[in-house]
C-alpha cells in the first residue's frame, strides 16, 4: 500500500509497507500522519492490496477519533484526503476561470480543467477540494458519473 499523488497539485507521501507485518491500522496512522506533516492540502492512498472499503472505514475512523480537519472520500480504488484550505474562495475563483462546470448536484460541483486533465471536485458546505487527474475522456466521464451517483452528506 502506498500513499501518493495522482496529480502535480499534491505532494507525494509514499512508502512501501507489508500490511501483514505492521498491521493495517498502524499503516493507516502512519500514512495519515505523513500526510498531515506534508505541505500539501491533498493526498491519496492508492495501490491497496487490502479491501478498499476496509481501508476507507479505517481512515474515516482515525480521522473522527483524532478530530482531524480532513475530509475523506473513496473513489474507485483510491482513498482521497483533503485538508481545509484557508484560501478556498480564491481557489474556487481560479477553478471557475480555468475550468468548465460539468455538474452541480446537491452539495458538490465538478469542474473540468481539460488543459491539465484534472477534475476539480468541490464539496461546498465543508469547503473541500479534491483534484482528480484523468488520462482520457472515457476515464473522465466514468469518474464524473461515479461521483454524481454517490450519496453526499456532511459528517
Amino acid at each position: 500500500m502506498t500513499a501518493n499523488d495522482d496529480s502535480s497539485l499534491r505532494e507525494e507521501v509514499e512508502g512501501e509497507f507489508e500490511e501483514q507485518k505492521i498491521g493495517v491500522e498502524k499503516l493507516i496512522e502512519t500514512l495519515i500522519e505523513s500526510f498531515l506533516r506534508s505541505s500539501s492540502d491533498y493526498g491519496a492512498i492508492t495501490d491497496i492490496e487490502t479491501d478498499i472499503d476496509q481501508i476507507y472505514l479505517l481512515v474515516k475512523k482515525y480521522v473522527e477519533e483524532k478530530k482531524i480537519d480532513v475530509y475523506v472520500l473513496k473513489i474507485n480504488d483510491r482513498v482521497l484526503l483533503s485538508k481545509t484550505n484557508e484560501g478556498f474562495d480564491d481557489l474556487y475563483e481560479v477553478i471557475k476561470q480555468n475550468s468548465e462546470l460539468q455538474i452541480k448536484k446537491d452539495m458538490i460541483e465538478i469542474w473540468d480543467d481539460a488543459k491539465n486533465k484534472i477534475l476539480h471536485l468541490l464539496v461546498m458546505p465543508v469547503r473541500k477540494h479534491f483534484p482528480i487527474k484523468y488520462t482520457n475522456s472515457k476515464q473522465k466521464m466514468e469518474t464524473i458519473k461515479k461521483i454524481s451517483l454517490m450519496t453526499w452528506t456532511v459528517d
